[in-house]
């Protein structure tokens, strides 16, 4: 799987593949509002986090998608954020949101964000569990690494489909 993943990511030029929403398992929609908008007409650079960051706290916020201990959250630890493409007002932003790898104590998240099925903008961050009376990092229990691998980059659209090819000429 690890070598169908490394061919979907790379073209033949070896440029990465541009990602769409079905690459994404989970998927959030932020409604774009006019107070987003600076003096240009885009929507500001502090929106595009927002939208990362509420689509991330819906997934890691909810113990029916992914099951953590009492007294333990998610904090995150890094967060890249590369633009694409500008946003503007009206509009809605849909967030695909999947897990791209799983530590001991913590995750990476990939996420894009798309308007009319245009890809704007990607995120990567890290995101470690915390134990709230320690305030330090906890390992991440057996029953919430397996909700998060299910919503890791196997369970996707390109990957899927690829990984099922592969598995069909397989005698």
């Amino acid at each position: 799987m690890i070598m169908i993943e490394r061919e979907l990511r790379n073209s033949s030029m070896s440029k990465p593949l541009t990602p769409r929403l079905a690459d994404f398992p989970i998927m959030t929609v932020e409604k774009l509002r006019f107070a987003d908008t600076n003096r240009h007409g885009h929507i500001t650079n502090i929106v595009f986090a927002v939208c990362r960051q509420n689509a991330r706290m819906e997934l890691l916020c909810d113990p029916t998608r992914v099951p953590i201990p009492p007294n333990t959250q998610f904090v995150i630890a890094s967060l890249v954020l590369e633009f694409r493409a500008e946003m503007h007002w009206p509009g809605m932003v849909e967030i695909g949101t999947r897990v791209e790898r799983i530590g001991c104590s913590s995750i990476t998240l990939a996420q894009a964000l798309f308007v009319h099925e245009a890809y704007v903008a990607t995120a990567e961050s890290v995101v470690a569990l915390m134990d709230m009376t320690t305030r330090r990092s906890a390992l991440l229990p057996e029953k919430t690494a397996q909700a998060l691998r299910a919503i890791g980059w196997a369970n996707c659209g390109r990957v899927a489909a690829a990984a099922a090819a592969v598995n069909a000429l397989r005698p």
